[in-house]
C-alpha cells in the first residue's frame, strides 16, 4: 500500500507531466527516461522500480496502452498515450524523425474532400553518397510495366491503416508544422504524390489535389521548382508534375520552367498502366483516356 500511497500522492504531477506537454505518445523508453528524472521530485519508494511504475501508470488511468503489430513484418511496438493522443500521433511515433505525407497531406492541406482511411507516414533513409547514374529507356520502360512498390511496413490503428514510408534522403525538404504536426507542405506533396500515386489514390486522385490547389491560389511554383531541385531525383519527374499542371489548368509562366529542363528519356506518369496515351509535349505516357 505504501508504494500506491506515494504514486497516489503525486499522481497530480505525474499526470501532469504525461498530459500537458505536447508529446502524447510514449515508448518504453521514453518511460524509463521519465521515472529515472522524475522519481526522487515525485518521491517515489525506492523500492519501486520501472515495470511497477509502468503498471501504476495503467492501472491509475494516466496513459493507456496499445501493442502495435506489423503483421508482415512479425514485429510489434508498445505505445503508452494520454487519453487525448489522436491516431497521427500515434502514427506518428511508429517512425524516428517522421512526419505526414501523402494522402494524408493532401487531406491536410484542403487538396481533397474525401476522408482518408489511411495515414500515412514518412521517414528518410539515410545520406548516399552522391553517384553519376546514367539511365537507359529499356531500363525505364521495363520499371514502369511493372506494379509501384508498396510499403509492407503498415499496422491497423483504430480501424485506420497507418503505412511507413521509408523514403528517399530530402533534409525533410518542405516539411512543415501544421496543428503541431510534421506534414509535407502542399508543394512538397504535390511532388510525392506525382511520384507515387498509389499513395494518394491513384493518378485520377493526383489529377485533382492538383486542380485544387491551383484553385485554392495557394500553390507557390517558385517553392514547388525549388523543392524539385532540391530533391534531384534520378527519374525525370519533372515531365510528370508539368502534365499535372497543364492537366490542371496551371498554365503560369514557371511552368515554362519544366518545360526548359532536359526531356531525354520518355517517361511514365504511373507503373503498369496498360493502354496508354502519349503527350509529345512532356515526352509522357500516360492511362488512355485519361
Amino acid at each position: 500500500m505504501a508504494n500506491k500511497s506515494r504514486f497516489v500522492i503525486a499522481e497530480n504531477n505525474i499526470k501532469a507531466y504525461f498530459n500537458n506537454g505536447p508529446k502524447k505518445v510514449f515508448t518504453k523508453a521514453d518511460l524509463e527516461e521519465a521515472f529515472n528524472t522524475y522519481r526522487g521530485t515525485w518521491n517515489l519508494p525506492a523500492t519501486m522500480y520501472l515495470p511497477r511504475f509502468i503498471d501504476q501508470l495503467k492501472k491509475r488511468g494516466v496513459l493507456a496502452h496499445e501493442e502495435i503489430k506489423f503483421e508482415e513484418q512479425g514485429t510489434k511496438k508498445d505505445r503508452y498515450f494520454s487519453p487525448d493522443a489522436t491516431p497521427l500521433q500515434v502514427a506518428l511515433s511508429l517512425a524516428p524523425k517522421s512526419y505526414l505525407s501523402h494522402y494524408t497531406a493532401v487531406s491536410m492541406n484542403g487538396l481533397t474532400n474525401q476522408v482518408p482511411k489511411t495515414i500515412y507516414v514518412s521517414f528518410e533513409q539515410s545520406r548516399k553518397r552522391g553517384k553519376d547514374l546514367e539511365m537507359e529507356q529499356e531500363n525505364i520502360d521495363y520499371a514502369f510495366s511493372q506494379p509501384q512498390r508498396k510499403s509492407n511496413n503498415k499496422t491497423v490503428y483504430k480501424d485506420l491503416n497507418i503505412v511507413l514510408h521509408n523514403g528517399m534522403y530530402t533534409n525533410r525538404v518542405g516539411v512543415v508544422a501544421m496543428d503541431d504536426l510534421p506534414v509535407t507542405s502542399l508543394e512538397r506533396t504535390l511532388i510525392d504524390i506525382a511520384v507515387r500515386p498509389n499513395y494518394a489514390g491513384g493518378v485520377d486522385s493526383v489529377l485533382e489535389a492538383y486542380k485544387n490547389a491551383i484553385e485554392s491560389g495557394s500553390l507557390s511554383m517558385r517553392k514547388l521548382l525549388v523543392y524539385l531541385d532540391q530533391m534531384d531525383f534520378l527519374y525525370p519527374y519533372h515531365q510528370s508534375i508539368g502534365f499535372y499542371l497543364q492537366r490542371a489548368g496551371g498554365e503560369h509562366p514557371r511552368l515554362e520552367a519544366l518545360r526548359k529542363k532536359e526531356m531525354k528519356y520518355k517517361f511514365y506518369l504511373t507503373y503498369e498502366m496498360g493502354e496508354t496515351d502519349y503527350s509529345k509535349e512532356w515526352k509522357l505516357y500516360y492511362p488512355k483516356g485519361m
